[in-house]
């Protein structure tokens, strides 16, 4: 009969049992799932990190916006437009990112009495009839703000909505374009050929601040409605505003007449192009959203196009980032009586 030392050195020498095949393929099935959901932790984490740096950084630029018309007893505005190259203004810089730009009225209004520039890009259809527009021009000394690749900002698009969906306007968005076309980069400076069956539309917002400080709809020393010339046909004219980027006195519409014709005055609303100073719609609040999240859950290829909507339905671009708008993103409210502005809630 063996002695118990015996039996006890036989146990030590036995091989010790393997994971099977299975367990294995369990263990390595179980790493993975983990691996994934780390990996869209981190990647919402990232998501939520710049989307919220965005905002901040909108928030800081509207109250020094504000800050800047209480202290110059000025009309002050922030709005937003698709970053240029560093080479060109004519060229967007790659990747597009959205520029914040604070501007100040120069108290000169545009008009079609105005006198072009010589020479001028414009012809005799600058600001046919019924158009007057108010000049801004960028503050001195106060830098352009650049958001992170993929965040646009958005207004509510009042102009989308038909008569039977009144109490909507503020479910239909507008945001920044998005550019496509050639670039030239063997000339001096670089030049940009716009492709408008590939461009996504775009319209300019902006928010005002009067000299003390509120947030304002309109500038109130311009008047609401002009009757124009000639008399009966066209009698209410726009009063907008533009930033004046170039310096030359006007709005520039760019190099394309795609949307008006011959009544090219729909072509300063849209903005389509680099060069474009578009006319500005002000906004009571704002909304900071990911694009590129936008991008991912619905079809995007079919935000191409000059396609503007018809009997005032709004275009798929605008349709499908209204979505999603109203589910992910953060909201930018002003106080009514301070124009303090500060993150809200949807």
């Amino acid at each position: 009969m063996p002695s118990a030392r015996t039996s006890s050195s036989a146990r030590r020498l036995a091989p010790a049992r393997a994971f099977t095949l299975l367990e294995l393929l369990v263990v390595m099935g179980i790493m993975m799932i983990l691996a994934v959901l780390t990996a869209i932790s981190v990647g919402k984490v990232t998501r939520d990190a710049k989307l919220a740096n965005a905002t901040n950084g909108v928030v800081a630029s509207l109250g020094s916006a504000r800050a800047i018309a209480i202290r110059d007893n000025a009309y002050v505005m922030v709005t937003f437009r698709v970053a240029p190259s560093r080479q060109s203004r004519a060229v967007p810089r790659e990747p597009q990112v959205v520029q914040i730009v604070t501007a100040r009225w120069t108290g000169e209004v545009v008009t079609t009495n105005t006198p072009l520039p010589t020479p001028n890009t414009y012809g005799a259809e600058l600001m046919v009839d019924d158009v007057f527009a108010d000049r801004f021009v960028p503050v001195p000394g106060v830098p352009t703000r650049d958001l992170p690749a993929g965040v646009l900002i958005a207004g509510p698009a009042f102009g989308f909505v038909r008569d039977d969906s009144v109490g909507q306007n503020d479910r239909q968005w507008r945001t920044q374009p998005r550019f496509a076309g050639t670039t030239n980069m063997a000339v001096t400076p670089p030049t940009f050929t716009p492709d408008l069956a590939r461009t996504e539309l775009g319209w300019a917002i902006g928010v005002l601040f009067g000299p003390d400080g509120r947030v304002l709809s309109r500038n109130p020393q311009q008047v609401l409605e002009v009757e124009t010339s000639p008399p009966g046909t066209n009698p209410n004219a726009y009063v907008k505003a533009f930033v004046d980027y170039d310096g030359n006195g006007f709005p520039e519409r760019g190099t394309t007449s795609a949307y008006g014709g011959a009544a090219v005055n729909v072509d300063y609303f849209i903005y389509d192009e680099p060069r474009d100073e578009p006319l500005v719609d002000y906004v009571p609040y704002l909304a900071v959203f990911n694009d590129a999240e936008a991008r991912d859950r619905f079809n995007s290829s079919a935000w191409k196009g000059t396609a503007i909507g018809s009997n005032g339905s709004p275009p798929p671009r605008i349709r499908d980032q209204s979505l999603f708008i109203e589910e992910q993103s953060d909201r930018i409210t002003f106080n009514r009586y301070t124009g303090v502005p500060g993150i809200g809630t949807k």
